[in-house]
């Protein structure tokens, strides 16, 4: 039987470090990326000048914790 999926979460990193949520179109805190991973979502940050994925960059190993 396939493995389902994590909904994932597209989040886009503007050069002021702000943090952009695609999907409910409201700029957002590691806070609330936190509570995005705590429900389950795959938190995908992509940083918008270069179009580089900067997840491990922004979502440090044990935000979680």
């Amino acid at each position: 039987m396939p493995r389902k999926r994590r909904p994932r979460r597209l989040i886009n990193r503007y050069a002021t470090s702000r943090l952009y949520d695609v999907e409910t179109r409201a700029y957002v805190t590691l806070d609330h990326l936190k509570d995005l991973r705590s429900a389950g979502y795959e938190v995908v940050v992509r940083e918008v000048e270069t179009g580089r994925f900067v997840t491990e960059d922004v979502l440090k190993p044990g935000l979680d914790a």
